[in-house]
Formats: C-alpha cells, structure tokens, sequence
C-alpha cells in the first residue's frame, strides 16, 4: 500500500474586502488548500488562535487593526512559525511599512493575478522565499 495522501495545507484569508477575499479563498481552493476567511485583522486573529493555519494571506490596508499589526500580533503568540503573504493595493505606503517588519515572507501588489496568487503560494510552501 502507497503512503496516505498529505492532508491540505490550511490558509487563512483576512481582507476587509468581501470580494478579494473571497476570490482570493476561492482561488486556493481550487489549487487544494483548505481555506477559512476573516473580515479584518481581530476576527482572523481569533480564527488563528482556534486553529492555526499553515499560512496566512493578510491584506495590508484595513480599518481597526492593520496587516502589520495583525502579523505582529499573531507573531506573539504562534507556537510554530507561519508563512505570511501580505497582499496591498497601494505599493507605496506597503513598502515603506514592509522595512519595519520582518514578519512577512513575501507580498502581491493588487490587483492580484490569480495565477500569481497560486504560484506564490505554491512558492512559499516549498521555501522558495
């Protein structure tokens, strides 16, 4: 008998965007992760704390806690390191916030691609970032 299969990779999608969320949790479904989504930073920080994901794809801009502060709130208290790809839509104030934190393992600038989405994702599973 073969090996059993690997169960999916779990990815959280946080984005204050109803729409982007839901392509972006639609889409790596599609490629074979199990996705969960939150509205903003304070629901995916619960989301996370309840069962914690392999990755987490987190919006930069959002009212009440920002990308950065949910990554630098989720870094406080994971118990394993998670990947994180922060995706924003205004490259400028992203990047000059990005030099401040080392919690994020890479990033998209929207609008996103969905194949780009999918090889990023894919990418980062497998340490090419």
């Amino acid at each position: 008998m073969g090996d059993a299969p690997n169960p999916p990779q779990k990815i959280l999608v946080i984005d204050d965007d109803p729409a982007q969320c839901e392509m972006i949790a639609t889409t790596l479904s599609y490629a074979g992760y199990q996705t969960t989504m939150a509205a903003n930073g304070t629901e995916g920080l619960a989301r996370f704390q309840a069962d914690p994901p392999d990755m987490v794809v987190v919006d930069f801009a959002m009212p009440g806690m920002n990308g950065i502060e949910f990554v630098n709130a989720m870094r406080a208290i994971e118990t394993q390191r998670t990947l994180v790809l922060m995706v924003a839509g205004y490259a400028q104030s992203f990047l000059a916030a990005l030099d401040i934190s080392g919690g994020v393992d890479s990033y998209l600038i929207k609008p996103i691609l969905q194949q780009d989405l999918v090889v990023r994702v894919a990418d980062l599973f497998a340490g090419r970032f």
